[in-house]
């Protein structure tokens, strides 16, 4: 199967798909403007077959999105809060010679590919209309790697890895790829065409990319996007009016609706789970959130872009018994634990985690060389560290690339933050290494405090003496008022 017939089964039905504020529209009306503007991206097609998607969440980015499937061409979705640099790097990169966007967005577009040396079409959503860049530079640009095709072993779309945005790799995702993941992920949640989720996430994010766009509109679900920015009032007052049944977040905003002291004056007796990943959640956070909305089902899950995304999932009758733990592998995934050798390791010990699947990527586009690397004896190798518990449940313990070595010993940075999290003073946290002339490294901590709220670098030693090893404790605290982010909101290392 193509992504782009999940949309094609429901083109005679009239129910409404998306929700955006004021907007709506059905999902026979969604199948009829994908359609035809499929046939424009077409008629403008040149060498390349990797089309952009320059525009935020909206119903139009969805048109977009199965009208480049319909067109059978390949998905390279562009935050839109990227830089000029970062977009022209995507569109290089990627040898984009069309991007669909919206009016709103042209002078952003227009003053980024003014730097470019090739000439580049954009389409306009609203009506169809191309305009084309830099028509006086000519095109010498070599041809992409990736042959069209209606193949479902084909590439569907090339997604951006939750690294940096200054770097241009990107997640060769097939058609089977997601649609494997999609029936994984539908299997574990039990989720129907009666499900209503709410979006918040980015769109060209993996996580909501599939656990939330493609799922429901496989299921011939209903989908809310969520109007501006993430507030607890705005959320438990869509929660409530839409009857919503599932949403998909990171840590950071359930524990906004931990802190939300209005949030028992909402019905949400209709949301069935928040599922959430991406980010450490504190186990004593986790605990009060489950006794406040003791209604909610709180899936813990764990994935990777190179995933499609998702791997795991602790599902709520473990959520307590298993808390701290991102569950078992969904239906058709495979979880390993390695040692520096690629050997198996016994259960408890902590290694790298690998994973095996249908899901799993086809690779990182035009690395062959990294791509051999991560899949590697048909694993993917993930780079995080964890370890399985004797009943098969994954628990994670950092990333390899993070770990630091100080006197020989191995400490986990994400270990320290999830502690440090739980201080009450504390907003956000970021442990790093510091070289040591003795030691070889030693922990640092970069913390930002919540507004109005003060404690000393002290107090904070002595809070984590209290809570770790003297070898886990930093050595340093640096108060900073915010920590750099990437793309997708995860602090950079």
């Amino acid at each position: 199967m193509l992504i782009s017939e999940l949309l094609s089964r429901q083109k005679n039905n009239n129910k409404i798909a998306i929700k955006h504020g004021n907007e709506k529209i059905s999902y026979c009306n969604l199948y009829k403007k994908s359609k035809t503007l499929s046939l424009i991206i077409k008629n403008h097609i040149k060498k390349s077959n990797n089309v952009a998607i320059f525009l935020p969440n909206s119903i139009e980015y969805v048109i977009a999105y199965f009208a480049i499937s319909f067109s059978k061409n390949i998905i390279v979705p562009i935050g839109v809060k990227s830089k000029p640099t970062e977009i022209i790097s995507t569109i290089d990169y990627c040898e984009i010679d069309l991007c669909v966007t919206s009016y709103s967005y042209r002078d952003i577009i227009g003053k980024s590919l003014n730097s470019y040396n090739f000439n580049v079409s954009v389409l306009f959503v609203e009506d169809g209309t191309i305009e084309n860049f830099n028509t006086h530079k000519p095109k010498k640009r070599k041809s992409n790697q990736i042959v069209k095709s209606n193949d479902s072993d084909m590439v569907a779309i090339l997604l951006h890895t939750s690294g940096t945005t200054s770097s241009p790799k990107r997640v060769m995702l097939t058609h089977n790829n997601l649609i494997c993941n999609i029936e994984s992920n539908i299997k574990s949640l039990n989720l129907s065409d009666k499900d209503i989720t709410l979006i918040s996430m980015p769109m060209n994010f993996g996580y909501c990319n599939t656990a939330q766009l493609l799922t429901h509109i496989y299921l011939g679900a209903s989908i809310i996007i969520l109007d501006g920015v993430f507030w607890p009032k705005h959320f438990f007052e869509i929660i409530q009016k839409e009857r919503v049944t599932n949403f998909t977040g990171v840590p950071s905003m359930l524990l906004m609706l931990l802190d939300y002291r209005y949030a028992n004056s909402y019905d949400i007796t209709d949301l069935r789970y928040i599922c959430f990943g991406g980010g450490k959640m504190p186990v004593n956070k986790l605990k009060l959130l489950i006794k406040k909305f003791n209604t909610v089902g709180f899936v813990q899950t764990y994935g990777q872009t190179e995933a499609a995304p998702r791997l795991t999932a602790l599902l709520p009758e473990d959520s307590v018994t298993k808390i701290g733990s991102v569950g078992k592998p969904i239906s058709n995934v495979a979880i390993k634990i390695y040692d520096e050798n690629d050997q198996e390791v016994e259960n408890n010990m902590i290694g790298e985690i690998v994973a095996k699947g249908p899901n799993i990527m086809k690779g990182y586009y035009k690395q062959p060389k990294i791509t051999k690397r991560v899949l590697r004896s048909g694993w993917l190798h993930t780079g995080d560290l964890g370890f399985l518990d004797d009943d098969g449940y994954l628990y994670i313990s950092g990333r390899i690339k993070n770990m630091i070595i100080s006197g020989g010993i191995n400490i986990y940075p994400e270990e320290i933050e999830q502690i440090l999290m739980e201080h009450p003073d504390i907003k956000e946290v970021s442990v790093t290494a510091e070289e040591h002339n003795i030691l070889g490294e030693i922990p640092i901590a970069k913390v930002v405090l919540k507004e109005g709220h003060y404690v000393n670098s002290d107090e904070l030693r002595v809070f984590c003496h209290n809570n770790l090893s003297n070898f886990k404790v930093p050595k340093k605290f640096e108060f900073v008022n915010n920590l750099d982010k990437t793309y997708n909101g995860k602090i950079k290392k």
